[in-house]
């Protein structure tokens, strides 16, 4: 998972981590490097709670598109 695009569209679409956690579930451990390989089900709860495009999610699991 791509923590630095995470925290770059936090910064973006202006919402805390806090908020991003209560929407997603244990975002705090994932940020601060305790969890390397989040599951599955977690990245896309994130992705949904950011509403992010296909691009955006690709980008988020650390995803080369080109």
């Amino acid at each position: 998972m791509n923590i630095n695009y995470l925290k770059f569209i936090l910064i973006k679409r202006n919402l805390s981590i806090y908020k991003l956690s209560k929407l997603s579930g244990r975002l705090n451990q994932i940020i601060n490097n305790k969890t390397k390989s989040p599951q599955i089900q977690t990245v896309v709860k994130i992705a949904k709670a950011l509403e992010l495009t296909d691009a955006e999610f690709a980008e988020l699991c650390d995803y080369n598109v080109n």
